[in-house]
């Protein structure tokens, strides 16, 4: 059994995310989705699990096992990371609020936090995203050192739930007519690492990587990015830089986080 938890602080952007990973995951009996939520001190704990229980009856409506805890502790990141070490998580899908810089500070914030942890994939559905189904999934690479790791696995492991289009990016400033001999035998490894999902490589000159990520996504009706294997530089820009948050909290597509 697979488990996904949902962590819910009960806002408007965490319901969707609960409503989205049931639809993603529905009628999935090898799946079991946890409703997650992390309370403090002060909070009615009894209140907490009666609105829980709630929205398991509520998103019931599929033969995928449903079921919710209620946690404290001294950190939020600290207690998720560690029950999702417990369960042997096989992914957590988090909302992502951004209509104001207040709600980015909280609920973003967190959300980000926990995908830079290495625990294991995160999804982050952003608030105005609803599930319409999984057919195209973009993967984002440095195309660099391509070996079999457990990023590799892990992406393999998701596609494998939804058998969508694969579309594999590279934007390096360095392309130009044609690809060195270096990137070639980087695509040929990776093509046969994902040989059962018959990828599709496209290489990008394009000097804004965020840019070049948003004008692929629309072009291709990219359903779901993930931050492909190698690219960790893509994680400092990721979460680090307010272009690239503002980037993510107006985007409309969930994206997959994996650490190695």
């Amino acid at each position: 059994m697979k488990t996904v938890i949902v962590p819910l602080d009960f806002s408007e952007t965490s319901f969707n995310a609960a409503h989205y990973a049931v639809k993603m995951y529905q009628n999935r009996e090898d799946i079991s989705i946890v409703l997650y939520h992390y309370y403090s001190g002060s909070e009615d704990v009894a209140v907490a699990q009666d609105y829980l229980e709630s929205l398991k009856a509520e998103l019931q409506v599929s033969s995928t096992p449903i079921t919710t805890i209620v946690e404290s502790g001294d950190n939020f990141i600290d207690r998720l990371s560690a029950f999702a070490h417990v369960k042997a998580a096989y992914m957590i899908i988090m909302g992502l609020t951004g209509k104001t810089k207040l709600a980015q500070r909280f609920s973003g914030s967190n959300t980000l936090k926990m995908a830079e942890k290495n625990v294991c994939p995160i999804l982050i559905v952003p608030e105005a995203a609803r599930y319409t189904g999984i057919s195209n999934v973009l993967i984002t690479s440095q195309m660099k050192y391509v070996e079999e790791t457990p990023v590799i696995l892990a992406v393999k492991r998701v596609l494998e739930d939804f058998r969508p289009s694969v579309h594999v990016l590279n934007v390096d400033e360095s392309h130009y007519i044609s690809l060195t001999q270096a990137f070639k035998e980087e695509r040929d490894k990776m093509e046969l690492l994902l040989a059962d999902f018959n990828p599709e490589f496209y290489f990008m000159r394009l000097f804004d990587f965020h840019e070049s990520i948003n004008l692929f996504s629309n072009d291709k009706n990219i359903d779901m990015i993930i931050i492909g294997p190698q690219h960790h530089s893509f994680y400092q820009k990721l979460f680090k830089t307010q272009h690239t948050k503002k980037m993510i909290y107006q985007s409309k597509i969930p994206v997959l986080a994996i650490h190695e």
